[in-house]
């Protein structure tokens, strides 16, 4: 197994989910007691909302990851992690370009660069499979055509021997 393989291993391994519900929790109990969540709170919800197996909870993370981008706070680890999460949703659009942001910051950013390949491998892969499937599409329609033709002359000829 390559180190990349590894890398992809763990981003799509998804967290516990007793971790989303503590720091759901967590986040909570703050929302009630302050006027204004800690940005590391926030961001211990947000990373593991990211790691969720469900959709939601991701599209969830990174709406708060976003407020964290706005608030001013080192943003490198919250860019990052909206990359991580677009990257689990398959919006690798995104997801590159939360990259290249992060090495806009940091160049030479090791996790930005490795996610940053994981992406482009996982486009063309996609590509590479819808291409297969459209294709297949096209075969299994011309073939039907081809037997629905086949059908129809045999049906004149005999039509025709009559």
């Amino acid at each position: 197994m390559t180190q990349l393989d590894d890398i992809i291993e763990d981003l799509d391994a998804p967290v516990d989910e007793r971790d989303i519900i503590e720091h759901e929790r967590l986040y909570n109990e703050e929302l009630q007691s302050k006027p204004v969540v800690s940005s590391q709170t926030q961001f211990g919800y947000a990373y593991v909302l990211v790691k969720s197996p469900y959709d939601n909870d991701i599209r969830k993370g990174i709406r708060l990851l976003e407020e964290l981008c706005q608030s001013g706070v080192d943003q490198r680890d919250f860019v990052y992690y909206l990359a991580v999460g677009h990257y689990r949703l398959h919006d690798y659009t995104p997801a590159m370009k939360f990259c290249q942001r992060v090495l806009e910051m940091e160049p030479g950013n090791q996790q930005a660069t490795q996610l940053l390949e994981i992406i482009k491998k996982k486009r063309k892969k996609d590509a590479m499979i819808g291409a297969a499937v459209l294709g297949g599409g096209a075969v299994a329609l011309t073939g039907g055509l081809l037997v629905a033709g086949a059908v129809v002359a045999a049906g004149i000829a005999a039509v025709r021997r009559r």
